[in-house]
């Protein structure tokens, strides 16, 4: 389906964009468009997942004492965490 672009300022920016790029102008607005979209929805959940796994690699792994990284937690451990006693929460 065409797209006729009828403001001056917006054929001047993609004019101005492919002259950049050495894309032709229509090129140049599809990658904006699709760059723009990508932005507004956000990572993904597989580049949310990469960067968690890259941030505790860098800032919080390296800081755990030898022998805990790996380590499953007891049930006890875990329910002190939650704030659990024997009489529950």
């Amino acid at each position: 389906m065409p797209l006729n672009i009828k403001n001056a300022a917006v054929e001047r920016l993609a004019a101005e964009l492919a002259r950049l790029t050495g894309e032709s102008k229509t090129e140049a607005i599809r990658r904006a468009l699709d760059e723009r979209r990508r932005r507004l929805k956000g990572p993904s959940a597989e580049e949310r997942r990469a960067r968690v796994i890259r941030f505790l690699g860098k800032n919080v792994w390296p800081t755990l004492p030898k022998g805990e990284r790996g380590r499953r937690l007891t049930s006890a451990e875990e329910d002190d965490i939650l704030g659990y006693d024997p009489g529950g929460v």
